[in-house]
């Protein structure tokens, strides 16, 4: 008789034990953490390459990249491949800047995120290629944790998946100043001081567009004031410069002062001479009703004055 009710009082403990108040908590806990969301700033953490010359998997060769998320808008710069490039030279020639820039991805565009496919839509890129109809870059999404994961299928790489890993965004470091910057900005005008370029450009401006963050950004843009030429089937380094060196891809962290100086330290460029830890010079912002100069003076004097207009996202 005494077996049969501690039998019975051991059956019946059971799920006592497994609905108590700290798996309750954590049931809770769980059921009210947020879905996770791509909006905010990653970077590559991990690379994986099913097959070909890279196939394995890579996490301390891999080399710098943001990418930035906004709510409908994206931007990628990144450097490509498992091996630091070499920095220009004092005066490279097109050739060497064409090697310099090829194992790099810049572009910015608009995305759509739905039944954990991610579809991304270039409005402006490195390659004129990626710009030219509906181009599109389609990815598999997953999570692990925090991590994100995405999934693509190349004929040159076949199946690549990327591990991204969230950047924090330090809220000290924002200003009432550069609040005035959080968003998507479309390069719309510039003013050339001098030089072959000298005056104002509008209808001829060519795409390009920034993101910024709390604390991070990146931009990129066509830099020359008119449509690029696309590479033939078998570029050479000389060709892959001409084309690609009038594209400027960047991204990092910056900050804005009270006296309206916007300073951008690179994480990443196309330019792998850029990527030494020093800031690029010192930007004045002058504001224009909802659009915003960004004013680049040489040690000449001369200005260079780009007008960017805010974007819906």
């Amino acid at each position: 008789m005494n077996r049969t009710i501690a039998a019975f009082l051991l059956i019946v403990g059971l799920p006592l034990t497994a609905c108590g108040p700290a798996e309750s908590i954590r049931t809770a806990d769980a059921a009210e953490r947020p879905p996770p969301t791509l909006e905010g700033v990653w970077q590559r953490a991990e690379i994986v390459h099913e097959t070909g010359p890279q196939a394995g998997r890579h996490t301390i060769d891999v080399q710098p990249s943001l990418y930035v998320f906004g709510k409908t808008h994206y931007a990628i710069t990144a450097v490509d491949g498992f091996a630091p490039r070499a920095n220009l030279s004092e005066e490279p020639s097109v050739e060497e800047e064409g090697r310099a820039y090829a194992p790099f991805t810049g572009n910015s565009g608009t995305y759509t995120n739905a039944d954990d496919k991610l579809t991304l839509a270039p409005l402006t890129a490195k390659n004129p290629l990626n710009m030219i109809g509906d181009t599109t870059f389609d990815y598999d999404v997953s999570w692990v944790g925090e991590d994100l994961w995405l999934t693509r299928t190349t004929p040159e790489n076949g199946v690549v998946k990327t591990r991204f890993s969230r950047l924090a965004e330090d809220q000290t470091k924002v200003t009432p100043e550069s609040q005035r910057l959080l968003g998507v900005w479309r390069r719309a005008e510039m003013v050339v001081g001098s030089g072959h370029d000298a005056g104002t450009h509008v209808a001829d401006m060519q795409p390009g567009y920034y993101i910024f963050t709390p604390t991070h950004f990146a931009a990129n843009y066509v830099s020359s004031f008119a449509p690029r030429p696309l590479l033939s089937d078998a570029p050479t380094d000389t060709e892959r410069g001409g084309i690609f060196g009038a594209f400027t891809s960047f991204g990092g962290t910056y900050t804005v002062d009270n006296k309206n100086v916007l300073v951008l330290s690179p994480i990443v460029t196309k330019n792998p001479s850029n990527m030494r830890g020093r800031p690029f010079q010192s930007i004045q912002i002058e504001w224009a009703g909802n659009d915003v100069w960004f004013i680049y003076t040489g040690a000449d004097g001369t200005q260079n004055r780009t007008r960017l207009t805010p974007v819906a996202d």
